[in-house]
């Protein structure tokens, strides 16, 4: 998830659904095991804020517990850190399940003309060298399937170029002011993520 200082209002609702997804997920027969990790990313500007990654749990109050450490800060020009976010997740998190779910959330693409063409303190793209290619194609052979949650319709030009890269994915509708709306929408979208990901795995 982007936790830049825009992305208040969706790490709220992203704390706040978690319980009730693991709930949902309990009562389903046979009951499934969810294991949830977080990982988190802002921007280059931000240094040792850059990312904040809490590894899997079947614990569901200890995955609340820290999420609650996550807090909106930081960004500096529209663009974030998208493909370190997504690398971060692919490559430093223990993914176990055989079924294996990343949940996006974001309201702007990654660094480059390629994305955007807001103002951007990279226009040539990520300043430590990761393509879209590269990030998504580890993130296939790793056997994880790709949600993705849009806020706004910046994120549009990047969503094309993901799905040139590995397909079509689903993108979910995340776009709201009320709460209680907001968290609705997290917890009809994760549940369906991970439902389309065990049919698709065929468990």
């Amino acid at each position: 998830m982007d936790c830049t200082s825009s992305m208040g209002s969706h790490i709220e609702g992203a704390k706040n659904s978690i319980k009730r997804v693991v709930d949902y997920m309990a009562t389903m027969k046979p009951a499934i095991i969810v294991r949830a990790g977080f990982c988190g990313y802002r921007d280059h500007c931000d240094g040792s804020d850059r990312l904040q990654i809490f590894d899997f749990t079947t614990s569901c109050d200890d995955f609340k517990n820290n999420v609650s450490n996550v807090s909106p800060l930081g960004g500096g020009d529209p663009p974030e850190d998208v493909l370190g976010g997504l690398n971060a997740a692919v490559t430093s998190m223990t993914w176990r399940n055989p079924t294996r779910v990343l949940l996006h959330i974001a309201d702007y693409p990654p660094h480059g003309r390629r994305f955007t063409d807001m103002s951007d303190d990279y226009p040539g793209g990520d300043p430590n060298g990761l393509i879209a290619e590269r990030v998504l194609g580890e993130m296939q052979s790793a056997g994880i399937y790709y949600f993705f949650g849009r806020i706004t319709e910046q994120t549009e030009k990047m969503i094309k170029v993901f799905q040139s890269i590995i397909g079509e994915y689903p993108v979910f509708d995340l776009k709201s002011t009320e709460p209680e709306e907001l968290v609705e929408k997290f917890f009809e979208a994760t549940c369906s993520a991970i439902n389309t990901a065990i049919t698709l795995k065929g468990e």
